[in-house]
């Protein structure tokens, strides 16, 4: 079989089942240029590689793989009339993304001084992870307000009852888990404009995670400079990497775009992609298995304080807040911005480990999730792959 040739982002990891097909050679994925694949078959991104007729046109690029959930940043309709097979991860970084969210949302109650199971969460988006996390709140007994337009058109039956926006957004804690899309009904570029940001009051949280634009980010920056404003957690940005450090100031805790960079989330992203490969080649795609032992991690939960200390001992968003300001200061911050996400330190999802110690009814019943490796009670996921 003739080796393959084929260009990968330097951040991606697990590469070698591709690394047994042939060449790999990594690269600069925010730099990257067509010169690049000049000779290259196979081109293997994350988000922050914009990939159209621009990048591909004149090479002999044949497959797209981008180890992401999101697809905002690829242009599927070129790559498809180009004759360009394209894949992505949908589901792949799930688990870490939502562990980010209940951890801030813990730590946004214990600022405000109530308890998560007596607030109301409003989630806006109903996918991988906004799905994720409204199963995990359910579990814990939290009233939980979910929106998802095209769910709601297509009659799907989601795990928590669907509403409109502006009731999801009355909740105590919002958290957002949409695509980034600019056209249509339900486009959500600056969905959260000015008008909306200001029915939000002091006493509600708004956490984003999906992606920056989803948010009118400098109608949040003078909101935020409001005795009444909201607090705010931002794991992601408009601008990125060149980030606003004036609303970095104001934000309660921000993080440079790695809600979603656990060890498992990044390997099971490269691996989907593998199986799209293959199954595009009219091959068996396989299960991808992460081997290795799994620690016990011995921790009683009694109560959300407990619990909190449970998910920052495998994490905490502290440590990449502080990180992130510091980086504003550097004399390129957007290489230092690309440099937290090119150097981050290995982060565990909470199925790393065995868990031990006891706990009450409801939170021993949202233990058995946390700590339910994928694939076993909980479905693995599967890639999507467009053919040409």
């Amino acid at each position: 079989m003739t080796p393959i040739r084929i260009v990968a982002d330097e951040n991606m990891p697990g590469l070698a089942p591709f690394e047994a097909l042939g060449t790999v050679r990594r690269v600069d994925g925010r730099r990257l240029t067509r010169i690049d694949l000049a000779d290259t078959e196979v081109l293997l991104v994350r988000s922050v590689t914009r990939v159209d007729r621009a990048l591909l046109e004149g090479t002999p690029v044949r497959f797209v793989g981008s180890a992401t959930i999101g697809t905002d940043h690829v242009d599927r309709a070129a790559l498809k009339a180009m004759g360009v097979a394209f894949a992505h991860a949908p589901g792949c970084n799930a688990r870490a993304v939502a562990e980010y969210v209940l951890q801030a949302l813990l730590l946004a109650c214990r600022e405000q001084g109530r308890t998560l199971r007596d607030s109301s969460v409003g989630i806006v988006g109903l996918g991988n992870v906004g799905s994720r996390v409204a199963q995990w709140l359910s579990a814990l007994g939290v009233t939980v307000l979910a929106c998802d337009p095209p769910l709601q058109r297509a009659g799907a039956d989601t795990v928590v009852p669907l509403t409109d926006l502006d009731t999801v957004l009355a909740a105590d804690l919002v958290t957002l888990h949409v695509p980034l899309t600019r056209q249509g009904p339900d486009a959500t570029f600056h969905m959260l404009d000015r008008e909306r940001l200001s029915r939000l009051g002091p006493r509600q949280t708004l956490l984003s995670t999906c992606r920056g634009a989803v948010i009118d980010n400098q109608a949040l920056r003078e909101r935020l400079t409001d005795a009444d404003a909201p607090l705010v957690l931002l794991d992601v940005w408009e601008g990125e990497p060149r980030i606003d450090a004036g609303l970095l100031t104001r934000v309660r805790l921000g993080s440079p775009h790695v809600a979603g960079y656990s060890v498992e989330g990044k390997w099971l992203g490269t691996a989907m992609l593998h199986q799209a490969f293959r199954l595009w080649r009219g091959e068996s795609a396989g299960v991808p298995v992460m081997a290795g032992e799994r620690p016990i991690l011995e921790h009683p939960v009694a109560n959300e304080g407990d619990l909190l200390t449970l998910l920052r001992r495998a994490y905490r968003i502290d440590d990449d807040d502080r990180r992130l300001r510091a980086s504003v200061d550097d004399i390129d911050p957007g290489r230092a911005f690309d440099a937290l996400r090119r150097d981050y330190p290995p982060r565990h999802e909470l199925h790393h480990w065995r868990h031990r110690g006891e706990a009450t009814p409801a939170l021993g019943a949202l233990l058995s999730l946390l700590f339910d490796p994928p694939g076993a009670g909980s479905a693995m996921p599967a890639p999507a792959l467009d053919r040409p």
